[in-house]
């Protein structure tokens, strides 16, 4: 977690909440600090609450289920890399 420059976090309430209190705001690349980019995906609300409850204040909810959110995300990759 130290070392994560990006984290995204889908569907697993116990290890999403677990993982964002390990997670620090900031990352240090050259020397300079950089926000670490967050994404909290679940279906309810509540773990995307949680995780801003917590204090991943950087975090980016996502309420949506797991296979649509890599569905739009595979076919936006595969867009953008065409």
């Amino acid at each position: 977690a130290k070392k994560a420059t990006c984290v995204v976090m889908v569907a697993s309430a116990l290890h999403g909440i677990a993982t964002g209190n390990m997670l620090p705001a900031y990352y240090t690349r050259n020397g300079e600090l950089h926000p670490l980019t967050t994404v909290c995906v679940d279906q309810t609300e509540f773990v995307v609450n949680k995780m801003k409850d917590r204090g991943t204040h950087q975090a980016y909810g996502v309420v949506t289920n797991a296979q649509d959110f890599f569905r739009i995300l595979v076919a936006d990759l595969k867009e953008r890399l065409a």
